[in-house]
């Protein structure tokens, strides 16, 4: 009788457990889902764009010539959280312009020649993000997607004359990035993200990868 008294409270004990610990895994899992959006502010970088080289003969040893192939780049996002792993995200981001000048001066002004060019890329992206819990409120993120890019280009180069050319292009391309965040509490975090558009342009405006560095605050509905 007392051992059948022993294993009867054993397996109370066991299902009490059992259903404790499933309370608890909904809990969590409750917890870690729900919507969430976010602001971030960062540095882009054009990997290719127009070079000094590409003015040819039209510079001399006296022309000047410059490139910016960073630029200030920002975004807003907003997504949903399954749970403490998986998430979809989508966003608005901009790139910022990437901008070349330049001049062929004789020993005194006017400039002979001078040019100049930019290019601003703006869009849309969709991502799967990946979250790898390492403490409570420290994590790691991985994401990869699709970015929806508008590329608008524009030049103007001015001799005796000026011409001035612009061109819009648009298109579907790659992004994926890596990170980590840092959670103050359930509703608000911070993160930290490097993430690359892919080939960006195409066979008019050129094309090129864009980088960016960002830092990122997210709020959480919970």
């Amino acid at each position: 009788m007392e051992k059948r008294g022993i294993s009867f409270g054993l397996k109370k004990l066991t299902f009490t457990a059992a259903l404790l610990a499933t309370f608890g895994s909904n809990a969590v899992q409750a917890q870690d889902q729900g919507w969430y959006m976010g602001i971030g502010i960062g540095q882009s970088k054009a990997k290719q764009i127009a070079s000094c080289s590409d003015l040819g003969a039209l510079l001399t040893p006296s022309s000047s010539c410059s490139t910016e192939d960073t630029s200030s780049g920002k975004k807003l996002f907003g997504g949903y959280q399954f749970d403490q792993y998986v998430a979809v995200e989508a966003g608005y981001v901009d790139l910022g312009k990437f901008t070349l000048s330049a001049s062929n001066n004789f020993p005194s002004p006017p400039p002979l020649f001078t040019a100049s060019g930019s290019d601003t890329v703006k869009g849309y992206s969709v991502d799967a993000v990946g979250t790898w819990p390492i403490t409570a409120e420290f994590a790691l993120l991985g994401r990869i997607g699709v970015f929806r890019w508008t590329l608008e280009d524009s030049a103007t180069a001015s001799a005796v004359t000026t011409v001035s050319t612009s061109d819009k292009a648009t298109g579907t391309g790659a992004d994926f990035g890596v990170g980590a965040k840092y959670d103050f509490d359930k509703n608000m975090g911070v993160r930290a993200e490097f993430q690359r558009f892919k080939s960006i342009g195409n066979n008019t405006t050129g094309k090129s990868d864009v980088d960016l560095i960002s830092a990122s605050f997210v709020y959480r509905f919970r």
